[in-house]
């Protein structure tokens, strides 16, 4: 019988972690997702995390709602607070942590910066995804 491979977060997580300023307009936030071909990007303020912008995030509260990407600023619609996983930790734990907290996406924090994100579709191809951020 083979030896059971244990993934860690860092194996299969997106990085680098796209983040923008909750300054930002939402409009901006659609451009930079469009470009790089991710579902979400992390608010920052002073260059620390504190909340993302979701695809799912850009659905329910612009577009069902009607709002002007181009007049709304990407903290009045960023989920927080954020969840987080250390690089070296099992995807079990990561897996586990996403059903207990309702959720698709952690951040992934390596000596206390962000490093990438795990979302459940790295998970469930079990690969990582390199993004090249688009400077506009």
């Amino acid at each position: 019988m083979a030896a059971e491979l244990i993934l860690e977060a860092r194996d299969v997580m997106t990085y680098p972690a796209i983040t923008e300023e909750g300054d930002a307009s939402v409009a901006k936030i659609l451009k930079i997702m469009k470009m790089s071909g991710i579902g979400s990007v992390v608010i920052t303020e002073e260059n620390k995390p504190v909340g993302i912008v979701t695809d799912r995030d850009l659905v329910m509260k612009v577009i069902m709602k009607d709002r002007d990407p181009s007049k709304l600023k990407v903290k009045e619609i960023m989920s927080s607070p954020l969840m987080t996983i250390e690089a070296d930790a099992s995807l079990r734990r990561a897996c586990k942590l996403m059903v207990e907290k309702g959720i698709r996406r952690l951040l992934v924090i390596d000596d206390d910066e962000l490093v990438g994100v795990v979302s459940i579709r790295n998970i469930v191809t079990r690969e990582p995804q390199h993004v090249r951020k688009y400077l506009f």
